[in-house]
């Protein structure tokens, strides 16, 4: 998919400094073996694609190719990338689902809902992502998983099963995480708290 990133409208798109024709570049800069390269990148997109956490229309758009990145063994800096999904899913979150806002040149825009949809459609990369060898997928990849279940009771089982074996980093993100999951599904909460009253009573 990388290799059609030129294909979108990019320029008819904007974010927080005018048109988004620069987003393919730094979406390249991110897969880039130069550490310098993919600092920079990270930093533009930040600070115009998701400029102080608003989701653009150029911000819904990105998440398919960030996702083929961060899927990519050969990326040298997928947790990043990971985090960067996360950090335009909560921001998507807590908008409300039913209004309307506006770019920064007055146009009406609903990209946090195009987001939410494209990140929920791929929840299944969160699974495979927390079963990753590099601590530095797994770790944010958790958090995805409580935040954007494609299946809560299977989000559950997985975290569940990840406890066993694990850090004392990731076996409390994995609490923390259910925990989310409670919150946010009432159907799953009863499930959630019995468990986390019984990893509170080991």
């Amino acid at each position: 998919m990388i290799s059609e990133l030129d294909s979108f409208g990019w320029e008819s798109m904007g974010h927080a400094y005018g048109p988004a024709g620069d987003v393919p570049g730094w979406l390249t800069g991110m897969a880039s073996a130069d550490p310098g390269v993919r600092d920079q990148a990270f930093s533009h997109f930040y600070s115009a694609a998701h400029h102080q956490g608003d989701v653009y229309p150029c911000t819904a758009a990105s998440l398919p190719f960030l996702f083929e990145i961060s899927d990519s063994p050969a990326a040298p800096d997928r947790g990043s990338v990971i985090e960067l999904l996360l950090s335009i899913g909560r921001e998507s979150l807590d908008m409300d689902p039913e209004g309307v806002y506006f770019t920064p040149d007055g146009t009406e825009s609903r990209a946090h809902v195009d987001a939410l949809a494209v990140i929920r459609g791929r929840a299944e990369a969160f699974v495979r992502w927390v079963k990753d060898i590099d601590p530095l997928v797994r770790r944010p990849a958790i958090e995805g998983l409580g935040l954007f279940p494609g299946d809560t009771a299977r989000a559950v089982e997985v975290l569940r099963g990840l406890l066993p074996g694990s850090g004392t980093v990731e076996r409390l993100l994995v609490v923390r995480t259910v925990a989310t999951v409670a919150l946010r599904d009432g159907c799953g909460r009863t499930r959630c708290g019995c468990w986390l009253a019984e990893c509170a009573g080991r």
